[in-house]
């Protein structure tokens, strides 16, 4: 069966939205959700639904993207797809918990962890854990945060999904980090750059190199350290993610300066670039600042 008007049209938002053309994306996003409803495809409208109020969500629009979750949730129902309901109330779970309304976001969490078990998703389940450990994080309860992530570390290993894993596993390291379990940390961080490694996820890889990096200088072992931020700097240039490569940027200088002023020097300064380039002046303000006081 060849692509059907509908199937293009979401192709075309799809394209849209990864160019920046937000408004024009909005339009097909639109335009095909009303394709597949005259097809009478009510998992296609409702899957357009979906990636619509991810885009709303992405652009900070929050009452659209929960217009959008909650029109596909229904379509889902309607359909019988037990998955896709799941979907879209973790996603009615981040703009709540994004919007500081907890009990609500843990509610849609639990609902959808209901679907995703009835359906037998493993990888569903993880993610529902992952989000769950998420917010215990945010409020600080770090031993329930470390329950649910090992829990959606071993649900994810059941559904073989291992971007799931590498994803939990440099969750984990972050909450071993703060409980002060330092040796786990750096275990879990470099269990997770394997997997990274593996699906070939360079952005992934990057954040967890960041990461290990300031266990490693909390291990003492500040070669290591540095080494990790370069290459994860390294990572990110060649992503061409300019945001991440000036965070890294600051780090490096930061952790270089007491030894090596004249090259922290030189990275504070080319984050103040990358960061004005950006339009985050106050960052850009903050690096230059603290590269002329060296």
């Amino acid at each position: 069966m060849g692509k059907t008007l509908a199937d293009s049209t979401l192709e075309d938002a799809e394209k849209l939205w990864l160019g920046g053309e937000i408004q024009r994306a909005r339009e097909a996003f639109r335009r095909a959700r009303m394709h597949y409803h005259d097809d009478g495809d009510r998992a296609g409208e409702a899957s357009t639904l979906g990636m619509l109020g991810d885009l709303e969500s992405e652009v900070g629009h929050a009452a659209a993207a929960r217009e959008s979750y909650v029109d596909a949730r229904t379509l889902f129902a309607h359909a019988g797809e037990q998955k896709g309901q799941a979907g879209m109330l973790v996603r009615l779970g981040q703009l709540a918990r994004r919007e500081g309304k907890v009990d609500e976001a843990r509610q849609c969490l639990r609902s959808a962890r209901e679907l995703y078990d009835s359906a037998s998703d493993h990888c569903g389940l993880g993610h529902v854990e992952k989000r769950l450990g998420g917010i215990e994080r945010d409020l600080g309860r770090h031993d329930l945060a470390l329950d649910h992530y090992q829990q959606a570390l071993a649900l994810y290993r059941r559904g073989n999904d291992t971007l799931g894993q590498a994803s939990v596993l440099k969750r984990l390291a972050m909450v071993q980090r703060v409980l002060g379990h330092r040796d786990r940390a750096h275990a879990d961080y470099e269990r997770a750059l394997e997997l990274y490694r593996e699906a070939g996820d360079t952005l992934g890889e990057a954040a967890t190199r960041r990461g290990l990096a300031h266990v490693l200088a909390a291990l003492d072992d500040r070669a290591g350290a540095r080494a990790a931020l370069d290459g994860a700097r390294q990572l990110y240039a060649a992503a061409g993610d300019l945001l991440g490569e000036a965070e890294v940027l600051v780090d490096l200088g930061r952790m270089i300066a007491p030894e090596e002023p004249g090259h922290a020097r030189a990275h504070l300064r080319h984050a103040a670039k990358l960061y004005a380039g950006l339009g985050r002046d106050d960052a850009a303000a903050e690096a230059k600042g603290e590269a002329e006081r060296l």
